[in-house]
């Protein structure tokens, strides 16, 4: 399957070939880490790197493809720098330290790298940031590469794997759920899938290499079967077909974000919506949310292809077979520092603010010059830094704001095509949608809970219409509201008439 020439992982499997299925594989942690690994890719890493790697077979997850080709097509005056458009086109993996140390590497994102000003260096103000270019208090660029000075690793557990052991071995079924590998499991798992002996199994020993990472990556988000899908010829795939119906239950209120909904009474759905910048960072912000992160939002239930089981086998293999903490890095990532949206309707944890200091190396340091720590301890007249924050119009002196500049309208499509209406005309886009102009309703709608964001972002993954299905049954709620609170209105004023009837009998 892989070329000689690139690093393979071995892998095998055993076929009903009356089936045309792969009934079990089997493998070693590095295979699985790199499966475990898809769980820490955001979404748009994930549309980055498989429409890069199968560019005649694009992926279709929901509406996030495009949500980022909207990313992709922006003029750059849109956001407030340069620097917001390439977080949501390449956005940082949590566990980015982890990923690099993988056997195939899936997430090819170059690894997070700082940066100071040259002529602010030895000033006691110092700026750092982890992108270049970046402008620095006195109007420079910030381009000086800066070297950082990591605490001791714990070596010898980096030889052992990643984020499972390396050395152990695992049963990896078709729909991707995984069990440590024994005869005990093997046995249960094999009765259960109706074979009473291995006769009826072809074993077949394969390499596995990127190509097959990247197409096994691919269909783990819309299929129920594929290693089948990727490892056998002929075969046709187990699609799933999801369907969407919004969550009713509980929910806390974090934030509001208000759009006005234009919909077609004809048609009975969202046309479009008109909103502001943070209701588009909310929708760009998905892009940045790690796959594990938006499963553990959703209970553990996406219903997107077998990315679920996964997240299920994660959660019920032992912590013995897990490196430190990777099983709780793996259930629920963080969204890196930065990356994650300023006005959150739903809580997706993000990483904490890190300090760091500039200054010069300890005596037991094998580094040379000046240099950057988390660690004031581990150098010499430590200084201080501040952060840069590139999601505002001054990232040397203001507070996050958000990726889109302000004041800016934007066009939500149902789909969720998004387009700035700052050099679009406006006349050209109604007259594109060939409807009538009474058939256009407006109302203005405002999710108010996380419960409603929530259905958002599982829209947005499991449906090509989102709006619709998601917020259509938030205006209908509000339409219920508002009417019942006028029967509520009219039923007081009514008694208040009997009672004025009366004091004017009497």
């Amino acid at each position: 399957m892989a070329s000689n020439q690139e690093a393979t992982i071995p892998l095998k499997f055993w076929v009903d070939e009356e089936q045309n299925s792969i009934i079990v594989a089997e493998a070693s942690g590095d295979f699985v880490d790199v499966l475990f690994s898809f769980l820490t890719l955001p979404l748009g890493t994930i549309i980055k790197l498989v429409s890069k790697n199968q560019p005649h077979q694009p992926l279709e997850i929901g509406c996030i493809d495009n949500l980022y080709q909207s990313v992709e097509n922006f003029n750059p005056n849109v956001f407030w720098n340069r620097i917001c458009q390439q977080m949501l086109l390449s956005p940082r993996n949590p566990s980015e330290s982890a990923c690099h140390r993988l056997k195939l590497k899936v997430d090819h994102t170059v690894p997070t790298k700082y940066f100071m000003c040259n002529y602010c260096s030895k000033g006691s103000k110092l700026l750092l940031s982890t992108f270049v270019d970046a402008s620095c208090y006195c109007g420079k660029w910030m381009k000086k590469e800066i070297k950082l000075l990591e605490e001791s690793k714990e070596e010898g557990s980096w030889g052992n794997g990643v984020f499972v052991k390396g050395d152990a071995m695992f049963l990896i079924f078709d729909d991707l759920r995984v069990l440590n590998s024994s005869p005990g499991n093997t046995v249960q798992q094999l009765l259960q899938l109706g074979y009473k002996d291995l006769n009826k199994l072809k074993e077949m020993p394969v390499n596995v290499g990127m190509k097959e990472i990247f197409s096994i990556l691919k269909q783990a988000l819309t299929s129920k079967s594929p290693l089948s899908d990727v490892f056998l010829p002929n075969r046709e795939s187990k699609r799933t077909l999801t369907s969407f119906s919004p969550d009713t239950g509980p929910s806390h209120h974090r934030c509001s974000l208000k759009l006005k909904i234009i919909v077609s009474k004809s048609q009975n759905r969202i046309l479009f919506a008109e909103a502001e910048g943070d209701f588009v960072d909310f929708l760009f912000s998905f892009l940045t949310i790690p796959l594990g992160s938006i499963i553990n939002l959703m209970n553990g239930k996406l219903s997107l292809g077998s990315i679920d089981n996964l997240y299920t086998s994660v959660k019920d293999l032992k912590s013995s077979w897990f490196i430190g903490s990777a099983k709780n890095s793996l259930l629920n990532p963080r969204v890196p520092h930065q990356f994650g949206c300023t006005s959150q309707p739903i809580h997706v944890p993000e990483e904490d603010t890190p300090s760091f200091w500039y200054g010069t190396k300890a005596v037991n340091v094998n580094i040379k010059g000046e240099v950057i720590s988390k660690n004031k301890d581990m150098l010499r007249d430590p200084v201080d830094m501040k952060i840069f924050e590139p999601r505002c119009s001054d990232g040397a002196r203001e507070p996050a704001v958000g990726f889109m500049k302000r004041p800016c309208i934007f066009v939500v499509r149902d789909d969720l095509q998004v387009t700035p209406m700052t050099t679009n005309s406006s006349i050209s886009f109604v007259q594109e949608l060939h409807l009538p102009l009474d058939d256009f309703e407006e109302h203005s709608v405002e999710i108010k809970n996380s419960r409603e964001a929530l259905n958002l972002l599982t829209a947005s993954l499991t449906s090509k219409d989102a709006l619709t299905n998601s917020l259509f049954y938030v205006l209908k709620k509000r339409k219920m509201e508002i009417c019942i609170l006028g029967c509520i209105g009219w039923k007081e004023g009514k008694n208040e008439k009997k009672k004025d009837g009366k004091r004017k009998e009497k």
